[in-house]
C-alpha cells in the first residue's frame, strides 16, 4: 500500500501508514512472504507491507479494563537516553477486548467462495471445507447467512436465511467442486446483493470473500472491481478477504479489505487456514473500534521514523491512521525520536489515541506522556526486550524489501549475506525472548539463503544454525524465558 502524505497546516501530518494485524486488521503480508519463500520464490518488495508484517505477530499487551473497547499501552526502548544526539524508540500497543458472546451484533453475512479449477490444487478445496466447518461454530442461530460460489459465472447456492442449526450450510459447502475460471467480480457483486436484501443497521452487514486466483473472467480490471465494491461499502456493507495460494492479486485483496473496513488474511498452509478460521473468526466479522488514530506529538525530540510509512515524517509530529479493530485484535506501532541535548528528565512526546466506540456509538480518547532521563553516552536505545523484539521484526520485513532490490539488480551474493545476517539476528532474538515465532523466522531466512545460493549456481544444505546468544537481561518484561509479574520497564505518566 502506498502511504498518503497529507499536509495539515499548523497541526500534524496524517500518515496512512498502517495496514495491520488480526481480525479487523491485516496479516496477509507476513504469511504471503513465508509462502513465497518456502516455495523457492523471491518476495516482491511491494508485497511486503512493513506495518502489516509486524502486526502478524503475537503481542502481550494488557487487556482493556472498565468495559472499554481498547486498551492503550505505551512502552519505550529505554527510559534512559544518551545526553547528546540520543535516540528514543516508542512502542504504542492497542489491545481490543476479547469476544463476548452476549454482546455480539447479529450477522447479515454472505460467504462468497471461489470454486474455480485452481481450487482443486494442493487440497485447497478440502482445506476450505474443513475451515468453514470450524467457522460455523462461531455463528448463532439468528445470524443471517447466504452462500455464493463463482467460477466462470456466479451463483447463489443458498439465499440469505437464518442459520438455525447450520446443517443446510454444512451440506451446501460439502457439495462444492472446483471447475472453470475465476469471475471474481460477479461473485463479489452477487454476495453484496444478497447482504443488501436483508440490510439492517442493527446487524453487522458483511461479505467474506475467499479466492486463490486472479480475476480472469467477466470484469477483470482491479480498479473497476474495487470501485464497484466501494459503492456497497459506502452504503454500510463491509468486506473481509481471504487469499489462498501464491497466484492471486495481493494488492486487490488488500485494497478491497482496507476500503471495506475488514480483514485481509493470506493462507499459505493448513495450519494458517485453521488459525484464521478458528482464532480470528470473531474479529473477522465483529468490529468494536473504527476511525482509530494515534497522534505522535513531538515535545523535546524530532520524529524521524514511523513503521510502515515510506518517507520522512514531519519532525513536529504526525497522526497515524490505524486499521479498524475487531474483538480480540491487537495492533502495534513503532516510532523513533531523535533527541538533541538531554540534561534532565524530559518529555519526548505525547501519545494520543482517538477512536469511535462501535458499540457505545461515542468518541473515546486517551493521552499518555513519554518521559526519559539522561544516561550514559553509549546507552542502548533498544534495551527493553519487547521493543527490541518488535524492532527486529520490522528490520526483517525491511530486509525482505532490500533482498528483492539486490536480487533484481543481480547482486545475489549481497542478498544472500543479508539473509544470513537476518537469520543470525533472529536466532539471537529467539534466545532473548523465548519466542518460537523468532525461531521459525530464522529458519525461513535460512531457507531463503538456499534460493539465493541457487541463483549463484551454488548449493547450500538446509541445516538451521544454532545460536549462543545470551538470555534476556534482568529487567521487568513481558517477553523472555523467565517472565516475572512486575511493572513494565518504561516510566509513563498518564494524563
Amino acid at each position: 500500500m502506498k502511504s498518503r502524505f497529507v499536509f495539515i497546516p499548523m497541526l500534524f501530518v496524517l500518515l496512512a501508514a498502517l495496514s495491520s494485524a488480526c481480525g479487523g486488521t491485516m496479516q496477509a503480508s507476513k504469511a504471503r512472504s513465508r509462502g513465497l519463500i518456502n516455495r523457492g520464490y523471491i518476495v516482491p518488495a511491494e508485497d511486503v507491507r512493513v506495518a502489516e508484517y509486524l502486526n502478524y505477530y503475537d503481542q502481550r499487551f494488557p487487556e482493556p479494563t472498565s468495559g472499554e473497547p481498547l486498551a492503550l499501552d505505551v512502552r519505550v526502548g529505554n527510559t534512559l537516553v544518551a545526553p547528546e544526539n540520543g535516540k528514543v524508540w516508542v512502542q504504542v500497543g492497542l489491545q481490543a477486548a476479547q469476544p463476548d458472546a452476549g454482546r455480539r451484533t447479529p450477522l447479515n453475512l454472505a460467504l462468497v467462495l471461489d470454486r474455480s479449477g485452481s481450487m482443486g490444487e494442493t487440497d485447497k478445496m478440502s482445506y476450505l471445507k474443513q475451515s468453514l466447518e470450524v467457522f460455523l461454530h462461531s455463528l448463532r442461530p439468528d445470524d443471517i447467512v447466504s452462500i455464493v460460489a463463482y467460477s466462470d459465472q456466479a451463483e447463489v447456492l443458498l439465499p440469505a436465511q437464518p442459520v438455525g442449526d447450520g446443517s443446510w450450510i454444512r451440506e451446501t459447502i460439502q457439495r462444492l467442486q472446483p471447475q472453470g475460471w475465476t469471475n471474481l467480480h460477479a461473485g463479489l457483486m452477487l454476495g453484496f446483493a444478497e447482504v443488501e436484501k436483508n440490510f439492517d443497521i442493527r446487524r453487522n452487514n458483511r461479505v467474506l470473500l475467499l479466492t486463490d486466483g486472479i480475476a480472469n473472467r467477466g470484469v477483470t480490471d482491479p480498479r473497476r472491481i474495487a470501485e464497484d465494491a466501494k459503492a456497497y461499502n459506502d452504503r454500510g456493507i463491509y468486506l473481509s478477504t481471504i487469499g489462498l495460494g501464491v497466484s492471486l492479486d495481493d494488492n486487490l485483496l488488500h485494497t478491497l479489505a482496507q476500503q471495506g473496513h475488514g480483514a485481509y488474511h493470506f493462507i499459505d498452509s493448513w495450519q494458517e487456514m485453521d488459525r484464521v478460521f478458528r482464532e480470528e473468526a470473531d474479529g473477522l466479522v465483529e468490529k468494536i473500534a473504527r476511525d482509530i488514530t494515534i497522534t505522535l506529538a513531538s515535545e523535546a525530540g524530532d520524529l524521524t521514523y514511523v513503521v510502515g510509512y515510506e518517507g520522512q515524517p514531519p519532525a513536529r509530529g504526525a497522526q497515524v491512521q490505524m486499521m479498524d479493530m475487531g474483538v480480540g485484535d491487537s495492533q502495534a506501532l513503532l516510532a523513533l525520536f531523535q533527541m538533541r541535548t538531554v540534561r534532565k528528565p524530559v518529555t519526548v512526546a505525547r501519545i494520543t489515541l482517538a477512536y469511535t466506540d462501535v458499540f457505545g456509538q461515542r468518541q473515546r480518547s486517551e493521552t499518555r506522556t513519554v518521559i526519559v532521563a539522561p544516561g550514559a553516552a553509549d546507552v542502548d536505545p533498544l534495551a527493553d526486550v519487547e521493543v527490541r523484539r518488535n524492532a527486529a521484526i520490522v528490520q526483517s520485513a525491511r530486509a525482505l524489501k532490500r533482498i528483492d532490490f539486490l536480487f533484481t539488480d543481480g547482486r545475489y551474493a549481497e542478498a544472500r549475506e543479508l539473509a544470513r545476517q537476518m537469520e543470525s539476528d533472529l536466532r539471537e532474538m529467539a534466545a532473548l525472548t523465548g519466542d518460537a515465532q523468532m525461531v521459525e523466522d530464522a529458519d525461513l531466512f535460512r531457507r531463503y539463503q538456499i534460493t539465493l545460493s541457487e541463483a549463484l549456481g551454488e548449493t547450500q544444505r538446509d541445516e538451521p544454525a544454532r545460536s549462543s546468544a545470551p538470555l534476556a537481561p534482568g529487567q521487568p518484561q513481558r517477553w523472555g524465558p523467565a517472565i516475572t509479574p512486575v511493572p513494565s520497564l518504561p516510566s509513563i505518566t498518564v494524563e
